[in-house]
């Protein structure tokens, strides 16, 4: 129903568009019958229709879906114009409309608060100082030991049975982020009933879906006054917001009240001490940094691990460096920095596998000239970080998994290469790249060295299947079945 709307909303702005939007000189780009004939793909495979129709157009171009004019950027050029260039003139955010009905949102958020407003400057620096900072990382070492380690006790039990270790590592590292944030696991994985971390994760992922997909509102804002469909949507995100987090933070409020014990300082200490937040704020802006630690790192680690039991010979280079690392019985984390290797296989799978092809779409504050042409205010701008990271100018064999690429280079994933932009780059740029790097290292590193790793009925490990699936992020579509044996 959506796709039928979209396309009669596209062939309308086709005879629209010439009258409307002459005056502009925009950057070249498909008309709306070439936007009809890649409509599916658009849909459900964006990144690679607009790699498709850069070829044809150019690194920059746009086009319109229903009234909204979309600019993408497919070049490290192009994307180095809207994200260092003009990077305040385009560090606003597209938001899908469901975001208007949900209660405080637009002033707590750090990822998509429209603008870099005061409330956005505040919630990104307690960020900074709580978790993403140097020496957050530092003193919650801890916590990624321990719940790493709640992971294996999980799976040494079930030595021999098949694993779904996507869901696995979603729960672990959401309890690393809650537990840096709260103080508090979030997910039970030995649980079952109603604090069984299925039930979590199910809930999780709704909230993500339905966050982040984009309706036919979105693109005809006439129909905003009958959509009572982004309203529905609305309240059932609130819903499962506050019955994730709403019981963390009234525990916490009454401890505080009573003083029954010292106040620990954590994220969620600080927020409640700052009147600006609303509970309501506050149970959206942890859900959306638990989303923001979790989704993507999940996604990299889950191909991380693909990609090494597909290819033996590097999987035996990282266990050779993973040796060297080992104190007693567990992994040092402090000298995981010396794997060089295994790093490289890391950043590899973030250039080969990137976790948000798309980046999170900016849009433009106000009207800007760039590269000659006209990028009209409230545009929407996409940087296809995906086509970027396959680009053969820039790569060699760039669609084959090659770690060795990044040995002796200085290529790095913080932002300033960009051929490279995992973790987005600019004032919006992901905040937790360094404590997503380290949670993948800690989590893949000790799987590894626990556990041999292998697909269920003996079934070759090239074998393994290979499709995605898009939602704002690129996950692996089928779940990732596999079998522990610990190693000697």
């Amino acid at each position: 129903m959506e796709l039928a709307l979209l396309i009669l909303v596209s062939i309308i702005f086709l005879f629209l568009n010439h009258f409307l939007f002459k005056a502009h000189r925009l950057p070249p780009g498909p008309n709306s019958l070439h936007i009809l004939s890649y409509l599916s793909q658009l849909v459900y495979k964006p990144h690679r229709a607009l790699q498709k129709l850069s070829q044809m157009y150019g690194p920059l171009m746009s086009f319109r879906l229903g009234d909204q004019l979309m600019v993408v950027a497919s070049s490290p050029e192009t994307a180095k114009e809207f994200c260092q260039t003009h990077d305040r003139m385009f560090s606003g955010r597209h938001l899908p409309t469901v975001y208007n009905n949900l209660p405080g949102t637009m002033h707590s958020s750090i990822a998509m608060a429209p603008e870099c407003s005061k409330s956005w400057k505040l919630l990104r620096s307690i960020g900074q100082s709580c978790v993403f900072s140097s020496k957050a990382m530092e003193m919650s070492v801890w916590i990624r030991k321990a719940k790493v380690n709640d992971l294996v006790n999980h799976l040494k039990p079930r030595e021999g049975q098949v694993a779904d270790l996507e869901d696995l590592i979603f729960a672990t590292l959401a309890n690393i982020t809650s537990t840096s944030l709260t103080s508090r696991d979030l997910f039970n994985i030995e649980g079952q009933g109603k604090d069984d971390y299925k039930v979590m994760l199910r809930w999780v992922n709704e909230v993500i879906e339905k966050t982040m997909t984009l309706g036919v509102v979105d693109f005809l804002p006439i129909l905003k006054s009958v959509d009572f469909w982004s309203k529905r949507k609305a309240m059932d995100i609130c819903c499962k917001i506050k019955r994730t987090w709403g019981g963390i933070i009234d525990e916490r409020k009454s401890m505080r009240i009573e003083n029954e014990v010292q106040v620990t300082e954590d994220f969620l200490d600080i927020v409640l001490s700052n009147s600006t937040f609303s509970e309501d704020q506050i149970g959206n802006t942890l859900m959306e940094l638990l989303i923001g630690a979790t989704d993507s790192s999940t996604i990299t680690t889950v191909w991380l691990i693909v990609e090494l039991i597909r290819n033996q010979d590097m999987l035996s280079k990282v266990r050779h460096e993973l040796e060297n690392v080992v104190d007693g019985d567990e992994l040092n984390e402090a000298l995981l920095t010396e794997c060089r290797y295994f790093h490289a296989c890391i950043k590899e799978t973030l250039r080969l596998h990137v976790p948000a092809p798309m980046l999170v779409p900016h849009r433009a504050l106000e009207t800007c000239k760039v590269n000659d042409y006209v990028i009209p205010n409230d545009s929407v701008v996409l940087v296809n970080a995906w086509a970027i990271a396959r680009d053969p100018n820039y790569w060699e064999d760039a669609t084959n998994f090659k770690p060795e690429r990044f040995l002796d280079s200085k290529v790095g994933y913080r932002g300033t290469h960009f051929e490279y932009l995992p973790f987005g780059t600019g004032l919006r740029m992901c905040p937790g790249s360094n404590v997503a790097f380290k949670n993948i290292q800690m989590l893949v590193g000790t799987l590894l060295h626990y556990f041999d790793w292998s697909l269920p009925n003996g079934a070759n490990p090239t074998t393994i299947d290979m499709g995605e699936k898009y939602l704002t992020t690129l996950k692996k579509a089928k779940p990732l079945l596999l079998i522990p044996k610990l190693r000697n």
